[in-house]
């Protein structure tokens, strides 16, 4: 009778004392009431009715939604929806249940004031544009406060942030100008370039046309040296010469009035008489 009593004694005894812990979680152990130590996952054993089991904590990333409403650094009040990735330490596991009465609840507003203080700091532009700072801020301001408690920030998720349809109407406005604005000064910037390379051009065409009525004109002075030249060894008077040269270069003109038509000729040989006018079509 008494051997069978003892092993059942025994089988309750082991029965009561083993516990098995699930993956990704972790039980925090008290003896006579003080936390004792935590049990990893698998099989384990504690003493019966002196050790027992208070609390399983889960080591998975536990999301934590909230909707905060802030002010940014230029007056604007915007609701930004944020999601929180949080876990528990697996080391820290015993002062992540011990330090906090209600962990979800505290890490959340601690991460929401953290938020709070940051946006402060952004205008509502920035806030729109940059809300990795935002993420990298809390992450850093509250790394060491968490870690004290037994938990970790992994992430934390801003999601567009949303203002009332005035202000939106407005930042729309504000934005649109500054397009405009840009686009303006684009404009202006191209047509300074263009008018620039277009004096430069007519610049460089009225220098081309300078020298070229230069070079015509020394050509036609040693045209007429070599003219006059040649004339006074043939025996013929500078003044005949001269007479002969002006009557050709009249002639020129004439011909090249008549190929071009619509211009008015006035002929000037006769210095006694008003000189004629010949209209040619």
């Amino acid at each position: 009778m008494f051997p069978a009593i003892l092993i059942f004694i025994i089988v309750v005894v082991l029965v009561t004392g083993v516990r098995t812990v699930h993956q990704q979680t972790i039980a925090v152990v008290e003896t006579f009431g003080k936390y004792s130590r935590t049990l990893t996952p698998g099989l384990n054993l504690i003493i019966p009715l002196v050790q027992q089991v208070v609390s399983v904590v889960s080591l998975r990333v536990q999301e934590v939604k909230s909707e905060i409403e802030v002010k940014t650094q230029d007056n604007m009040f915007v609701r930004l929806p944020v999601a929180l990735m949080i876990k528990v330490r697996p080391e820290n596991a015993a002062d992540a249940y011990y330090k906090l009465s209600n962990p979800e609840n505290q890490l959340s507003t601690w991460v929401l004031n953290t938020l709070r203080g940051l946006s402060a700091t952004l205008t509502l532009t920035e806030l729109f544009e940059d809300r990795g700072r935002l993420v990298a801020g809390v992450q850093h301001a509250l790394e060491d406060l968490l870690a004290g408690y037994g938990w970790e920030v992994v992430n934390v998720l801003v999601d567009q942030p949303s203002v009332s349809p005035d202000v939106q109407a407005a930042f729309n406005r504000v934005v649109s100008s500054r397009r405009e604005r840009e686009a303006a000064e684009q404009e202006a910037e191209a047509k300074r370039i263009r008018i620039i390379g277009e004096a430069r051009a007519e610049a460089e065409a009225q220098t081309l046309r300078a020298e070229g009525l230069a070079s015509a004109r020394r050509i036609l002075a040693q045209a007429l040296t070599e003219a006059v030249v040649t004339a006074k060894s043939a025996g013929i008077s500078e003044q005949d010469t001269l007479t002969l040269l002006l009557e050709t270069n009249r002639l020129d003109t004439i011909k090249y009035a008549a190929e071009h038509g619509k211009l008015v000729l006035m002929d000037v040989r006769s210095s006694g008489a008003p000189a004629p006018v010949v209209p040619l079509q």
